[in-house]
């Protein structure tokens, strides 16, 4: 399957394998939207698989 990527786009992203990414951050990654209407819009993947919503990400953020 040449998308297998799509299936865990966080392990494919750690693992080099999704081509959408423009940025590995400390704690997430920046993504192309490659699902998403509008072009180039961008998103972004949380690095921890486990939190699955944004405010869960506020207080884990370290400045």
């Amino acid at each position: 399957m040449t998308e297998d990527w799509k299936l865990d786009r966080i392990r494919a992203a750690h693992d080099g394998r999704n081509p959408t990414v423009l940025a590995a951050l400390p704690q997430s990654f920046a993504v192309i939207g490659d699902a998403q209407f509008l072009p180039g819009y961008c998103v972004l993947l949380v690095d921890d698989p486990s939190i699955d919503r944004l405010t869960e990400v506020e207080s884990r953020i370290v400045v």
